[in-house]
């Protein structure tokens, strides 16, 4: 019988069996709790102030509720604001949050949180990570930047080719695990610290738009003649099909096609070669370099190894179990993502358990291939609508069915107000 620990929960005394991560007594132990970040507030004269004011009480909270893990949200341009420059009152900001958690009974991973790559777009790398002149336009639905701005793209391009920054001739990722191996050497032993997320969904660059025209392409392809018409398209034209996505209405349509779990199948495993390229031959690597610098600092903690952005969104991922010096690192977790694909939409209110099922089936395929432990360490954005209920209730059950840990996507000031809240104090009680 897995247990949920109330008690605190150390890296250095569970281990992964397969699986199942156990405990000393070889109890399998599950691990449940909530996304915590700030991203920031924009300053009236310019700039960000990174550190939040949370209630004092709020992780005594959130033991309460039965949380034992937290996903502290950090941000690369709050720790390092210029090149190899620390900031020094950010990271005393994460040990506060470690001190308060450690008190509270709470085991915390740190996890490098970025959207549409930078803090210039959304949140994540600071302006002197940005290495385009192209300005950065947003999107009526935030994340379809990912695949329109060229801003974002070039970002990611430069980054994953580790493009020397002007200022000190070092490359961005050098720069990168620069920052993670500090992170390490400062934060290891901390009673609190449980693991390290290395980068919250990376995304491709600018190969993002052959992925994502190959993708509608396969889906046009899936249609029936009466669906195309229904859509007003008449032959395989990735353009109109891309319209149809950024239309509100007819996106609708188009996900309501995917509640066929057989066609959402098919559609994944039609787009999946370029994703797996892209998995393993830039992503690998760069999971296994910082792993490998943290790893000279603490090899208690686990590893959260997370996949590429595409296939948080049922894209077969095709990832490896990360390997330092030729040989599998022990203490890693594999953290997907999934929601269902009306995330953040107006049609949030009525989300799908059928494609919220074949988003996760894939990732327990993904799982049992690298035979590691799960934690889904983004999930839900219910915030208040009463489909909470329902659909968290099914998503709870298929996650505890399977032995994977979760964290809600996310906290909010009235957090403890929300049917989800209620969701997962409930889920808490009926896994025990």
């Amino acid at each position: 019988m897995p247990v949920t620990p109330r008690q605190p929960i150390q890296a250095r005394d569970l281990h992964t069996e397969g699986t199942r991560l156990l405990n000393t007594k070889g109890q399998e132990v599950r691990l449940h709790g909530i996304n915590l970040i700030h991203k920031g507030s924009k300053l009236p004269e310019g700039g960000f102030q990174f550190i939040p004011h949370w209630p004092e009480d709020l992780y005594q909270r959130f033991a309460g509720h039965g949380f034992n893990l937290i996903r502290l949200g950090i941000l690369w341009t709050a720790i390092e604001p210029a090149p190899g420059q620390y900031d020094e009152s950010y990271l005393q900001f994460i040990e506060d949050q470690l001190n308060r958690a450690h008190k509270a009974g709470i085991a915390v991973f740190l996890d490098m949180h970025q959207d549409l790559y930078a803090q210039r777009a959304s949140d994540g790398a600071p302006d002197w990570a940005c290495l385009t002149d192209t300005p950065f336009e947003a999107t009526a639905h935030w994340s379809d930047a990912y695949l329109t701005s060229a801003f974002v793209q070039e970002c990611w391009d430069a980054f994953w080719g580790n493009q020397p920054v002007p200022a000190t001739g070092l490359g961005l990722q050098d720069h990168f695990a620069n920052t993670w191996a500090m992170l390490a050497k400062r934060f290891a032993g901390h009673p609190a610290l449980f693991g390290y997320d290395i980068l919250n969904e990376p995304a491709p660059g600018s190969e993002i738009q052959l992925i994502f025209g190959q993708l509608l392409l396969h889906f046009y392809g899936l249609l029936t003649q009466e669906e195309r018409q229904a859509l007003g398209i008449t032959e395989p034209d990735p353009e109109q099909m891309a319209g149809l996505f950024l239309d509100p209405e007819a996106k609708l349509q188009l996900l309501h096609i995917l509640n066929d779990p057989e066609r959402y199948r098919a559609l994944g495993e039609l787009s999946q070669e370029r994703v797996i390229h892209f998995e393993r031959g830039i992503l690998e690597p760069f999971y296994e370099k910082i792993t490998a610098v943290i790893r000279v600092h603490d090899t208690d903690s686990f590893i959260f190894r997370g996949n590429n952005y595409l296939s948080n969104i049922g894209i077969p991922s095709g990832i490896r179990p990360i390997t330092v010096n030729g040989l599998q690192d022990p203490k890693q977790i594999f953290a997907p993502h999934g929601y269902d694909l009306v995330v953040d939409t107006e049609a949030m209110a009525d989300p799908s358990d059928s494609r919220a099922l074949s988003i996760f089936t894939r990732h327990r395929e993904t799982q049992l291939m690298m035979n590691i432990p799960a934690v889904v360490t983004e999930w839900g954005a219910f915030a208040a609508f009463p489909s909470a209920r329902a659909h968290g209730r099914f998503l709870l059950d298929l996650f505890q069915s399977w032995g994977w840990g979760q964290t809600y996507w996310c906290y909010t000031g009235d957090f403890f107000e929300t049917p989800a809240a209620e969701l997962l104090k409930d889920g808490e009680a009926r896994e025990e």
